[in-house]
């Protein structure tokens, strides 16, 4: 536990303010909450409320115990601003975070805790045949999936044949809702080829009956590999989403 060191006149404006703490919200404490950021650094920091209201209208200028812990708050949180960026450096940070403080009257003490966000990611996989992809009827939102229809035409599935051969891998990304599928994919030899449009619907399609919504807040990205041969595709796909984990930096205590 780390201390800070009051002046006796300090101490004694702070006994009195942890009395009226205490009368007025319990040992449930005071709170202050800010974010942080590799970009901004600490911002949006403020405070002092309880879980229910706010209490900022007791910091006024005339040096009561109010005033005087809010400047003792952001006077620490300020000096430690580089420690604390240090914990969003991690391999799968996303460079934010979240800090709460919260000051308990009854031992005179500040509990800190940081929420780190992360990128997470979840991988799935789907085999599927032409003849079940063919058939595939309107969905609950309206999407009719009829290039899908097409794997069913014989004629459609040589023209693929001939503009990309026996295979096609085609790659996707998205994310904030937007998505794409790249422009080019790459044949059975390994060449990159540009897919027309109807491969490209198609494989939209895919997506969206396997993976609806893969485009939106954290995104998602992936392959799928045609095999107009065997009459089969075999998609890759990773769902990315936001998670946390949180660091309890310890207790201040004033003394």
């Amino acid at each position: 536990m780390e201390n800070i060191k009051l002046s006796d006149e300090q101490r004694k404006i702070l006994n009195k303010y942890n009395l009226y703490l205490m009368a007025v919200v319990g040992d449930g404490g005071i709170f202050w909450d800010g974010y942080i950021s590799e970009d901004e650094g600490l911002y949006d920091f403020d405070g002092p409320h309880t879980r229910r209201y706010s209490m900022e209208d007791d910091i006024d200028s005339n040096g009561n115990g109010a005033t005087m812990l809010n400047d003792i708050v952001e006077d620490y949180i300020d000096s430690k601003e580089s420690e604390l960026l240090d914990y969003l450096y991690c391999d799968n940070c996303s460079g934010y975070g979240s800090l709460n403080v919260k000051y308990s009257p009854v031992d005179s003490t500040l509990h800190l805790n940081l929420t780190v966000s992360t990128r997470e990611s979840e991988e799935f996989e789907n085999f599927m045949a032409f003849d079940d992809l063919k058939n595939q009827t309107q969905n609950n939102w309206g999407s009719r999936y009829e290039y899908l229809k097409k794997l069913g035409d014989p004629k459609f599935i040589e023209k693929m044949k001939k503009d990309y051969g026996n295979t096609l891998t085609i790659t996707y990304d998205g994310g904030a809702d937007s998505g794409q599928i790249n422009d080019y994919g790459k044949n059975e030899s390994g060449n990159d080829v540009r897919l027309n449009r109807d491969i490209e619907y198609t494989g939209y399609e895919i997506i969206d009956l396997y993976h609806s919504g893969w485009e939106n807040n954290e995104g998602g990205d992936g392959d799928m590999t045609f095999n107009f041969e065997e009459k089969t595709v075999m998609l890759s796909h990773n769902q990315n989403y936001e998670g946390d984990f949180n660091e309890n930096l310890g207790e201040i205590k004033l003394i």
